[in-house]
């Protein structure tokens, strides 16, 4: 008897490799069991003996759910609470009291409020239990007394539990002991490339061998291990340099396999399914999972294209989240070229609605409708799935059928839609599974756990002092008093110790090499070594070194064969033509010229999405032109002053109306083009979403009229002035916000922004607002002022630099050195700012593509997922607060 699934099948893996050793052809197969796979054989032999009054035995779905609803019962106004992890917490306590002989019945009383929770569950599942003729496995096989026919040998166990010792003998393991090599790696990505190192040594030397490699913590670490293993072992069929053999998969899959399984619901094919039947329901869905659905492999028709450009056409429909009647009554308005693949989508949906039921029904009557309604989908696809994903279908239509097991358990017999798909969803949730292996040369586990089996190597990573050994987690709903007299491992320290110093032995009793290994730091966390590996830690003045890096092009390359080339310049942009874009190019070269490059010259644009309320860029135009229409009424400063406050009130719904007028029609005839949708557009514009934006930007711009009075006279010379730059021999098309002419001479420039306000730093070696500086050189050289006005309910006023003080409020003057006279400092300030530009714009038109972003920049990129900034071998140290990070964003 051994702990897990994935034991049992080590062993019998184990035993089929010594029989071949052996020489043997035929053999028999070794009785090799988990836990409860054999209670539930003995329960079964007993039933088949003829045993009296024997309840039906429950299945792990029906337990899970007959835990779950009674929780639920014993908390109903638990609103704070996750019940479902409560309820996992409970039937775990009262698995941990069956193991270790704690009486539940006299344990209860005068105990804690958890463990008179735990009694009051408890209780009622044993009443739930009686009245349908069930138990649970545990308790059939404690009423039962089962005892074994044959001898049973625990294999695996490093602290048994008393029950476990009731069934059989611990098997010992032989005296051999290796002794160890410890390793302190740097951090724990230089333990990750260790580790596939040593992989790589191993298997060099003995190609036959076969590893073990126990890394515990979090899943991720695991996935990145085994990639790095698949790169050292097989990096040609990584790289697809070779075609790949018919006995192994491109990129040595079958080489690394990862013990353990993830949740049945985050496997693709499955997460499709799920997604399918929740929209089959009525439940809403909002936009990113309706767009990783409809993009989802796993479908027969329509063809990816048409998906994709349905996709591609619901991020402009203003929908935040799907139901089947809203999806059904958008396709029709779809662009005509999709028109016969929607046809078909919006058919399949329908049959496959019309299969589920609309009202209550049972567990069972849901299952059988819910594989029907997939049938009707021709979920999982036409394209052929490979060995994994047939393993996962299997498994997902067992669940079903687990799934429909579940009215009889709890207190809910029949299920509306939306319960059903909840329920099923959550089973799916709970359900671990990993597709089977075959024999894998590397074996990653996240266990510390006796092995079992013999291995030619194993490394054990992770053992920093707060990990190994254990931190002691006594169940919180059993009496401490009553785990430590029943001797629960996990409630002492002096429980966790043995159990460490077990595995140990364990470890060094399965192999002939075993490294152990801990990292010296988790991120800015400095960590410690155990102390159960200072006698096998190398000494402190070799510990801790940077290793070589693991990345792959690192390990496969040699000096003399490595030919490095430039990739940092792409082609020269054609002088002849405008910079595109506008701004937007020295903007975002200023930020980082990969970026420039991709959006601008490789067509790599942000895809939209569906947001609440009104789109930032419609925000955005509508304050622009209303502050435009404004001012080409006032056209001063004299004329704001002469205003009355209900004049200027007037006059600034007036604009605000207009403005929304043009943008709003604008927009839904562009809409009303692309669905060819019936309504009028004017009558779409009026919601109550614009509603409120308009007496929002009729606020603000109050609000900056009062601060517009406190300025220095001035004229609005333009506002929206479109010119040409011509700059490092090249064009650039400019359209400048607003440009004021001051009284007492010289000119100001300014550029409204409605976002999220950013610091202007226009001294740094690479300013924010480039494009300021780039207004400035086409205005020319009676400027005296440039500024940003912030038009948003987080920051209402300028921010920008001038020759003097004064001049805006709030506007501070250049720097200069003390005594300097103001305007000799602004000239030679300008001259740097002008050939800030010039060079930005030199730099674009030059092709130059590096990835060498601005501090933050990363922040807010969609193009990082391919510029390879994770593969650079220096990160930056520098940290920055949220206000730095806005600073590399840009507005409308």
């Amino acid at each position: 008897m051994v702990p897990s699934r994935q034991r049992a099948h080590a062993v019998r893996l184990a035993h089929a490799a010594a029989q071949l050793r052996a020489g043997q052809r035929v053999w028999a197969s070794p009785d090799v069991l988990p836990i409860e796979a054999w209670l539930t054989r003995e329960v079964e032999a007993r039933a088949r003996q003829g045993a009296a009054a024997l309840p039906r035995l429950l299945s792990a779905a029906e337990e899970w759910f007959l835990w779950r609803q009674c929780t639920a019962e014993a908390i109903p106004d638990g609103e704070l609470l996750s019940r479902g992890a409560l309820a996992d917490g409970l039937q775990h306590a009262s698995r941990v009291a069956f193991e270790f002989g704690i009486d539940c019945a006299n344990t209860f009383a005068g105990a804690a409020p958890e463990t008179h929770l735990l009694g009051r569950v408890w209780a009622a599942c044993g009443e739930r239990c009686d009245a349908l003729g069930a138990a649970s496995l545990p308790l059939l096989a404690q009423r039962l007394d089962c005892m074994p026919a044959s001898p049973v040998h625990l294999a695996g166990f490093i602290s048994p539990s008393p029950r476990l010792l009731g069934f059989g003998a611990a098997l010992r393991v032989g005296p051999e002991l290796v002794r160890p090599r410890g390793v302190l790696a740097a951090d724990e990505q230089d333990e990750l490339e260790q580790i596939a190192a040593w992989c790589q040594r191993v298997l060099g030397q003995q190609s036959d061998a076969r590893l073990l490699v126990v890394l515990p913590g979090a899943p991720g670490a695991r996935e990145r291990l085994a990639t790095l293993i698949r790169q050292a072992l097989n990096a040609r069929a990584w790289l697809q340099i070779e075609p790949a053999r018919a006995d192994r998969e491109i990129g040595g899959d079958d080489l690394v396999t990862i013990e353990g399984g993830e949740p049945l619901a985050q496997f693709p094919i499955i997460a499709h399914a799920l997604d399918t039947l929740r929209l089959l329901v009525g439940q809403p869905s909002d936009f990113n999972t309706v767009s990783e659905w409809l993009r989802s492999p796993y479908w027969q028709m329509p063809s990816n294209v048409a998906r994709t450009h349905l996709e591609l056409w619901l991020r402009t429909s203003a929908a935040l989240d799907f139901d089947l009647q809203r999806l059904q009554r958008l396709l029709p308005r779809a662009p005509a070229l999709l028109a016969g693949p929607l046809r078909e989508l919006g058919q399949q949906l329908q049959q496959a609605a019309e299969a589920l039921p609309s009202q209550l029904a049972t567990a069972r009557e849901w299952s059988e409708q819910f594989r029907t309604a997939l049938q009707a989908c021709h979920w999982p696809g036409a394209a052929a799935l490979g060995s994994r994903e047939q393993q996962t279908v299997v498994r997902f239509h067992e669940l079903l059928e687990e799934f429909g097991q579940l009215g009889g358990a709890g207190s809910v017999r029949r299920f509306s839609p939306l319960q059903a798909i909840h329920w099923l969803r959550e089973l799916a949730a709970h359900t671990s599974f990993r597709p089977g292996d075959e024999d894998a040369v590397v074996t990653i586990s996240p266990m510390l756990a006796d092995p079992v089996v013999r291995y030619d190597g194993i490394w054990v990573a992770g053992l920093h002092a707060e990990a190994f050994p254990q931190p002691v987690r006594p169940d919180p709903f059993l009496p401490l008093a009553a785990q430590l007299a029943s001797g629960v491992p996990s409630a002492s320290a002096a429980g966790r110790l043995r159990e460490a110093h077990a595995l140990l032995a364990a470890w060094r009793a399965a192999t002939d090499e075993l490294v152990l290994s801990a990292s010296g730091r988790s991120g800015d966390l400095e960590l410690v070594p155990s102390p159960l590996l200072a006698a096998w830690l190398p000494e402190p003045a070799h510990t801790g070194e940077r290793r070589a890096s693991g990345w792959l092009a690192a390990v496969l390359g040699r000096d003399e064969q490595l030919e490095f080339i430039e990739d940092a310049v792409g082609t020269a942009w054609p002088g002849a033509q405008p910079l595109p874009g506008g701004t937007r190019s020295i903007e975002l070269q200023n930020l980082c010229a990969f970026r420039a490059y991709a959006e601008l010259r490789l067509g790599s644009s942000e895809l939209g999405v569906p947001e609440p309320g009104v789109a930032a860029d419609l925000r955005g135009q509508l304050l622009h032109l209303a502050l435009q229409k404004l001012w080409q009424r006032l056209r001063n400063s004299r004329e704001l002053e002469a205003q009355t406050a209900v004049a200027l009130q007037q006059l600034i719904t007036r604009s605000v109306e207009e403005a929304a007028e043009l943008v709003m029609c604008t927009r839904e005839r562009q809409v009303h083009a692309q669905q060819h949708a019936q309504e009028d557009p004017r009558t779409q514009a009026r919601s109550p979403t614009l509603a409120r934006e308009l007496r929002r930007a009729v606020f603000l711009i109050g609000k900056l009229c009062q601060l517009e009075a406190q300025r220095a006279p001035f004229e609005v010379e333009a506002t929206e002035l479109e010119t040409t730059l011509t700059i490092a021999g090249t064009q650039m098309h400019l359209r400048i916000d607003r440009l004021d002419r001051l009284e007492c001479g010289g000119r100001v420039i300014l550029d409204y922004k409605s976002g999220v306000p950013v610091p202007v730093a226009l001294y740094d070696e690479r300013p924010s607002h480039p494009q300021l500086l780039a207004y400035l050189a086409a205005v020319g050289a009676d400027v005296r002022a440039m500024a940003t006005v912030h038009v948003s309910a987080r920051k209402l006023g300028y921010a920008g630099i001038a020759s003097t003080p004064n001049l805006l409020p709030r506007v501070k003057g250049v720097k200069g050195a003390p005594g300097a006279e103001p305007g000799k400092v602004w000239s030679v300030q300008r001259q740097k700012w002008l050939n800030c530009v010039e060079q930005l714009a030199a730099e674009f038109l030059a092709g130059r593509a590096a990835v060498d972003p601005k501090a933050g920049a990363c922040d807010f990129c969609h193009v990082r997922s391919f510029c390879r900034i994770a593969e650079r071998s220096v990160a930056a140290d520098a940290e920055f607060d949220e206000s730095d990070a806005r600073d590399a964003g840009i507005d409308e």
